[in-house]
């Protein structure tokens, strides 16, 4: 008896021609479902097609399927829809399953495409099995928990299980699913994903991570195979998919294993976790086991927001400033870099609350890197309930995806995600002004245009960073003469026009990679340094530095500032500045000394074009200062005057 034929499809985020992620969502239903005899005898894995083809060349690839099951997300819908139809067409009697994030938990899918057969709601491993022995039998889906399909020309909904016992569930890796694919293409460099475990214990408004609060594990042999797995294949980076790493014990083990393979095999070079929520003592340990082995860039201190108000409306409970502040002291002192993420639109945040808790942020020592997001609106997250958009008078828009990072190459399939522009709290007026004081704050503090100024103003002259930040950011708009202007205008324009703008920034320059907005102006403006100090000089002579000390600290703050065909920078100065700045990042203020300090750092490693600038200092090197060049991996040496 011929076996039918199952096809998955789960086409990934291309960072470029020759970088792509392995499917592992498609890897672990095939796993689970050909680890069942039955399904072995009557079901042959035809394929599983995970690069961006243009349409037809993926098309192409399938012949006479029984079954197609989509894994579903932003990057893929479009392409995804466009692609399902097309087999519809040519295969009437195939079953399309469509199943992931961007699935409705409703039967609103099914309503608006007629050529989706089913739908999965859930963790798909069990669901899918049993539907594949389903059509083997012709007895129906009804018994199959979390999803929906057609009948009788209506729509049914099954039972919601969600919880399932993943222990015993087989590993992609282990079961050799994607050996064929890493055959099919020894041209492109994939990526991995690692799950330790499942379940999130949060409810945050925003997110749509996991099906379940209950954290589930994964046994610890399949962990260490896994990374096994990755580390002899070569693969260089991997992504931890755990939506808290670190919250188990467990998990300082499993850093530790990276670590040892790593030092074994070279591989995975980058092990990158999305760090637990609330920061404690295991998750310190494991980003000092990352961080100072180099398999890591950072450290999450994720708030989202610094307004009560608005971490109650999404059911979010942060740490306390006064720890928070601790935190980033100790992070320091071991040379460990942290990062903090929050979101732009969120409900009963205005333009002073975010932008004030962003200033907040570096009173308590966040001076390092900071990565804000703009809300985005997934269909099973809380915030697109009819509850929380009337509520709080949430509207949101529809933007093009964009491509950061990578080249913006759809072939030919636009994707889209939907971003909070305006609740009742917050006008879009005010939500693309709160958009512009981000991309300044970030642009010229934590990538460092300005920061030992801003820095200086706060602690000598007592100018809040509120206040500088907004005093700059009046300043930039305020003459449509200087390039400064021209450049922020072009950004303002695209926040503005969310719907139609490619909301990034790509200069050839720079590659062929778009850059997120404040990336993009600090690559425009240490380009053009000569321009952008010229631009700039009316405003930080307006703060009112003593004309003795101003010479030499705008000597210094052009100095520390990274660029490329460098190998040592030495700094001469009638101050000591770098002692000065280190005291205040290490939450240890001492007044600035006037003494001449030479300051020679000699840098990691020297970069010879704006491109490989541009990669390896911002891209890889933002959330480590590395557009500083005092940061924590270079060699500094001072020697002071007798």
């Amino acid at each position: 008896m011929d076996r039918k034929k199952l096809y998955l499809v789960q086409i990934n985020v291309t960072y470029s021609k020759t970088i792509a992620y392995l499917p592992y969502a498609a890897g672990c239903l095939a796993a689970y479902a050909f680890s069942d005899d039955e399904i072995k005898q009557s079901w042959e894995l035809s394929d599983i097609l995970c690069i961006r083809h243009q349409l037809g060349e993926t098309f192409a690839k399938i012949e006479d399927p029984s079954v197609v099951g989509f894994s579903c997300y932003v990057w893929n819908m479009e392409y995804n829809l466009r692609l399902a139809r097309m087999i519809k067409e040519k295969y009437p009697e195939c079953i399309i399953v469509f199943g992931g994030h961007n699935v409705p938990d409703d039967t609103s899918l099914l309503e608006k495409h007629g050529f989706i057969d089913v739908l999965m709601h859930s963790e798909g491993e069990e669901p899918f099995a049993m539907l594949l022995k389903a059509v083997n039998d012709g007895n129906g889906f009804s018994h199959i928990p979390d999803i929906s399909f057609r009948q009788n020309g209506g729509f049914v909904s099954t039972e919601k299980k969600r919880v399932y016992d993943i222990t015993s569930y087989p590993s992609p890796y282990a079961e050799k699913i994607f050996d064929p694919i890493l055959e099919r293409y020894p041209d492109i460099t994939f990526h991995a994903t690692l799950e330790t475990n499942r379940g999130c214990p949060y409810s945050c408004a925003f997110c749509d991570w996991c099906f379940t609060k209950r954290i589930r594990l994964f046994p610890m042999e399949r962990i260490k195979k896994d990374i096994d797995w990755i580390s002899e294949h070569k693969i260089p980076y991997c992504y931890c998919a755990d939506a808290n790493f670190g919250i188990e014990k467990r998990d300082i083990e499993t850093a530790e294993y990276v670590l040892e393979v790593n030092r074994k095999n070279g591989y995975p070079q980058v092990f990158k976790p999305c760090y637990a929520k609330n920061s404690d003592e295991t998750v310190f340990e494991i980003g000092r086991i990352l961080n100072h082995s180099g398999i890591d860039k950072g450290v999450t201190l994720a708030y989202q927001s610094l307004d009560e108000q608005t971490l109650e409306n999404i059911g979010r409970k942060n740490l306390t400033l006064e720890h928070y502040s601790g935190l980033t002291a100790k992070y320091a002192e071991e040379k460990i870099p942290t990062y903090t993420e929050l979101i732009l639109g969120l409900p009963g945040e205005t333009y002073d609350s975010f932008c004030n808790g962003l200033c907040r942020l570096l009173e308590n020592g966040q001076h390092n890197s900071m990565t804000v997001y703009t809300c985005q609106v997934y269909c099973n997250a809380p915030i697109a309930s009819r509850e929380m958009v009337d509520k709080y008078k949430i509207r949101w828009e529809r933007q093009p995806l964009h491509g950061i990072h990578y080249p913006a190459n759809f072939n030919g399939v636009q994707e889209y995600y939907d971003v909070v522009v305006e609740t009742k709290d917050m006008s879009k007026e005010m939500w693309v002004k709160a958009n512009m004081f981000s991309v300044c704050l970030q642009s010229f503090h934590h990538l460092g245009l300005l920061r030992c100024f801003a820095i200086y103003a706060r602690h000598e002259l007592g100018i809040s960073y509120y206040e500088f930040y907004n005093r700059l950011l009046d300043y930039i708009f305020s003459d449509e003469s200087k390039y400064i202007y021209k450049l922020f205008e072009e950004i303002r324009w695209k926040t503005e026009n969310t719907e139609v703008s490619d909301w990034c920034y790509q200069k050839d320059i720079f590659s062929k990679v778009g850059w997120y907005f404040e990336e993009g102006i600090f690559l425009d403006l240490i380009y053009n340094r000569e321009v952008f100090w010229q631009d700039i000089a009316p405003f930080i002579e307006s703060l009112g530095v003593d004309d003795e000390i101003y010479g030499e600290l705008l000597k210094y703050q052009k100095s520390v500032l990274r660029l490329p065909e460098t190998e040592t920078v030495s700094i001469s100065t009638e101050y000591d500045f770098y002692s000065y700045f280190q005291g205040i990042y290490d939450d240890e203020y001492q007044p600035l000394k006037k003494v001449r300090t030479e300051l020679t750092i000699q840098l990691e490693k020297k970069i010879s074009d704006w491109a490989e600038y541009a990669r390896e200092i911002i891209w890889f090197g933002k959330r480590r200062s590395a557009t500083i060049c005092t940061n924590g991996r270079e060699n500094i040496k001072i020697e002071y005057a007798n």
